[in-house]
C-alpha cells in the first residue's frame, strides 16, 4: 500500500468504511460519522475580496475547518497572498506580481466581488497570514509562483504544523519537489492540473510522499476517489459552491471540499448531519 510522508493513514481508512453508509440500490448515506473538512476557497471569496483578512475572518466565522491561499512572491523576494500572476483583476493597480518590489504591492487596494475599490485594504504578506491564522484554523497554502530563493518555502519551514489543525503545502509537482527538500516535515498536497491524467497524479504524489490529493472538478471520475483512499491518500477537491454539488461530492466519498461560498455550503452539510468539524481536528 502506498502511504503519505507521515499521513494519518490508518485514520483515513477507518473512515472510508463507515462515514458514508452504503444501502443496497440507493445512494451512499450521509451521517454523522461523516467527516468533512470544508476548506474556504481564498476565504469567503464570494462575498469578500478574495486572498484578504476580511475573508479569511468571515470564513472562520461561518464554519471553516480550513482556509485556503495562494502565495506569489514579490521583485524583492517577499511572499504574498494573491492568485494571479499580476494585480489587475483583484486590485486597483496593474502589473506582474514578479515584477513589483513589495512597497509597490503594498500601495494596491484590493477590490470587493463587485469590482468596488476597498481603500486601505491591502494585498496582505504570507508572514502576516501565517502570524494570524496559523493554529487558529487549518492552512492550505497553495504556491503558485516562487522565485529563486524559495523564499515562501524558507518561511513555511519555521513553522511546526500543529497536530490538531490540518497545515499543509499545496502546489504542483516542481513546487512539491522543492518542499520535500527544504521543508520535509510540512505535509504535502498534489494539486490536480485541467486535463492531467489521473494515474500521473497518484504517480507523482507518491513520489512526492504527499498526504493529500487535491482533485479538479470535472477531470476526475469517482474511481479515482476511491483509489487514492486505497492508497492512503485524503482526497481533497476543488470545488463545489452548490449545495447539491457539495452534497453529491461528500457522498462520492471527496473529504475536504474547497468552495468559495462557505457559509451556505457550511450550513447545508451540517443540515444534512455531516460532521463539519472534521476528522477530530476540533474536539
Amino acid at each position: 500500500m502506498q502511504q503519505g510522508a507521515g499521513g494519518p493513514i490508518g485514520h483515513v481508512q477507518g473512515h472510508r468504511d463507515s462515514s458514508v453508509q452504503q444501502s443496497k440500490g440507493r445512494r451512499p448515506i450521509i451521517t454523522s460519522r461523516t467527516n468533512i473538512e470544508l476548506i474556504a476557497h481564498r476565504g469567503w471569496s464570494t462575498r469578500f475580496p478574495e486572498n484578504s483578512f476580511p475573508a479569511f475572518s468571515a470564513a472562520i466565522a461561518a464554519g471553516a475547518d480550513q482556509l485556503e491561499f495562494d502565495v506569489r512572491v514579490s521583485k524583492d523576494g517577499i511572499p504574498f497572498v494573491i492568485h494571479d500572476s499580476t494585480l489587475d483583476r483583484t486590485t486597483d493597480c496593474t502589473g506582474k506580481v514578479a515584477e513589483l518590489s513589495a512597497q509597490e504591492l503594498k500601495r494596491a487596494n484590493l477590490l470587493d466581488p463587485q469590482g468596488d475599490r476597498l481603500l486601505g485594504l491591502g494585498i496582505p504578506t504570507l508572514y502576516d497570514v501565517l502570524t494570524h491564522f496559523a493554529g487558529l484554523v487549518g492552512l492550505n497554502i497553495h504556491i503558485k509562483g516562487i522565485d529563486q530563493g524559495q523564499t515562501p518555502l524558507h518561511l513555511l519551514s519555521q513553522y511546526t504544523p500543529s497536530p490538531d489543525r490540518p497545515f499543509y503545502i499545496a502546489g504542483n509537482r516542481d513546487v512539491l519537489g522543492m518542499a520535500l527538500k527544504i521543508c520535509p516535515h510540512i505535509p504535502r498536497c498534489y494539486v490536480q492540473a485541467r486535463n492531467s491524467d489521473a494515474s500521473a497524479v497518484f504517480q507523482h504524489a507518491s513520489e512526492l510522499g504527499c498526504e493529500r490529493i487535491q482533485f479538479f472538478k470535472g477531470y476526475y471520475q469517482p474511481c479515482h476517489l476511491q483509489s487514492a483512499v486505497e492508497m492512503g491518500f485524503v482526497t481533497n477537491l476543488y470545488w463545489a459552491d452548490e449545495s447539491g454539488e457539495a452534497e453529491e461530492a461528500v457522498r462520492g466519498g471527496v473529504r475536504a471540499l474547497l468552495t468559495n461560498d462557505i457559509g451556505p455550503i457550511h450550513m447545508h452539510l451540517s443540515k444534512m448531519g455531516a460532521n463539519t468539524r472534521a476528522a477530530g481536528y476540533w474536539d
